[in-house]
Order: structure tokens, then sequence, then C-alpha cells
């Protein structure tokens, strides 16, 4: 990810915090409260709040802003492609950006499932997620209805590799999310 020098150092406390904020959740529960997460990283409670909307935002917000780039993904892959591998090719490469966030990313499933309030905003992740590609396949020329569609099975892809990633399946998260998109058609003719 690229930026000025304030928004890499931004994005780089923001990445701390929520190591901080997570690993407190999956210690003592999602009921820690926000100054102990804000003493934890060494941040104050308002500067927490000027990286973060709320608490909910600390579990999810690196994912958020890499999801936030689904569009630019789409855009950037090889102008010949077509909008399958094209949308593809987005996954496989943003799947490469959350891959060095693996443990943190265990330790954020498990305090999810453990909190039932935190599943609505997972849905919610996808879903955002879903519409950012659509968005960026309709800049491509792709007809509004077929994008979408698009997007959604490349999610649905994604979600299975990502949890079988985080589940212990051996190989790293873009391989995994490449061969669950290879798998797809031969499930849909079967």
């Amino acid at each position: 990810m690229t930026g000025t020098a304030a928004q890499r150092r931004r994005r780089r406390t923001r990445v701390e915090v929520t190591r901080r904020a997570v690993e407190l959740f999956a210690a003592r529960g999602y009921a820690t409260s926000t100054e102990e997460v804000a003493a934890a990283a060494d941040v104050s409670r308002s500067t927490l709040f000027r990286l973060f909307s709320d608490k909910e935002d600390l579990l999810f917000a690196l994912e958020d802003e890499l999801l936030a780039t689904a569009r630019a993904a789409v855009a950037e892959a090889p102008a010949d492609l077509r909008p399958w591998p094209a949308v593809s090719w987005a996954a496989v490469r943003m799947a490469g950006e959350l891959a060095p966030l693996r443990d943190l990313m265990v330790q954020r499933e498990e305090v999810v499932a453990a909190v039932p309030a935190l599943h609505l905003r997972a849905a919610g992740k996808l879903r955002r997620w879903e519409a950012s590609l659509a968005e960026g396949l309709r800049d491509r020329g792709v007809p509004g209805e077929d994008a979408l569609l698009l997007a959604k099975l490349v999610v649905a892809c994604f979600e299975v590799a990502q949890a079988g990633w985080l589940g212990g399946d051996a190989g790293d998260l873009p391989a995994l999310v490449t061969a669950t998109l290879d798998r797809l058609p031969a499930a849909l003719e079967s």
C-alpha cells in the first residue's frame, strides 16, 4: 500500500493498535475496555478514537481498509483480462495483502465467534467487499447484475479459502484463493 509518509505512519499505528486490541480481546474477552486497549497500545484514548470510529472498528479496520481498495485492485488487473479473470486477479492480489496478518486474523475470528453481536459487522464487511468489486467491474464495462454476480462468486471463493487458511490448511492465502477459484467451474458443472 502506498500513500504519504503520514498515511503510512497512520496505517502502521492502526495495525499496532489493532494487534494489541485483538490480543487483549482474545485473552480477556470483548468486554475489555477501550481504556485498557489504549494503555496496552501506548496511545491516549483520544488518539484511539481518532484512529478508530468505535470498538468494533478495532477488530475490523485492517480488513476494511484493505477491502476499500478492492475497486482499485480490479482496475489494476491487466486490461486484456475478461471480467472473471480480472476480479479473480484482484482477489488473489488482496489475499497477498492480507496474508501477513494470519495470526492476528485467527485471534480476531475467535473473538468474533464468541460475540454474536459482531457477526453482523462481519457479514456487512463481506457485502461492502462485494459492492466494491462490483463497482470495479462496472468501471470495466461489465453490466451491473453481472458485475454483482461475479463479485459475489469471487467473495464466496475467498471466504472458503480464508476459512481453510485460518483453520490451518497448508499453503499461503493467495495460493488457496487461486485453488478455490480454479475449482469453481468444475463445482458449477457437478
